[in-house]
């Protein structure tokens, strides 16, 4: 149980011990996503109970350790740092919409287009991030700003050269 909306039967966990940025040397970072229907429970238990919601967020942390240390017995006791984000989390942080950590949801109607980056009347604007690209989160949005920049730079004449281009290297 995630909250009182939400239930899962399948918990699976991202392993990033391939590379150095993602953890320290001899460490590995994991992930696991829960997601939840009900960012309006997580929001307003921030707001009324903060000791609830923290203990809230250590059933949920404490609840997955052990699901980590019943597939990989390996890391049993050998987790040291564990934080858990809920929607209230996000919002703090960022203000996205209903706490999403991601864009929009790809439905089959949907499918995995783009949205328009465009709003009409507006000239010399483009829009990027993760509201505009299927998939969302960091990734896209960085992505969606290296081609809006690249589109504002060809409607407005301006050669796009980049950073390494700059620098001497590959331009495009």
């Amino acid at each position: 149980m995630i909250d009182p909306a939400t239930k899962t039967d399948d918990l699976s966990f991202r392993i990033f011990n391939f590379d150095p940025t993602f953890a320290l040397a001899g460490k590995t970072a994991v992930v696991a996503f829960l997601g939840t229907y009900d960012n309006a429970y997580w929001e307003n238990l921030r707001a009324s109970d903060p000791d609830r919601y923290a203990a809230e967020k250590k059933r949920l942390a404490d609840a997955v350790i052990g699901i980590l240390e019943s597939r990989f017995p390996a890391a049993r006791g050998k987790v040291e740092v564990v934080d858990v984000a809920t929607p209230a989390t996000v919002i703090r942080y960022t203000g996205n919409w209903k706490g999403s950590m991601e864009g929009w949801l790809v439905t089959p109607k949907s499918g995995i287009r783009s949205l328009p980056d465009t709003l009409p009347g507006l000239k010399n604007f483009i829009m990027a991030g993760q509201w505009v690209s299927p998939g969302g989160g960091l990734p896209s949005g960085l992505m969606g700003g290296r081609t809006a920049a690249k589109k504002l730079c060809r409607e407005l004449g301006v050669r796009f050269l980049s950073k390494s281009a700059s620098e001497g290297a590959a331009k495009e």
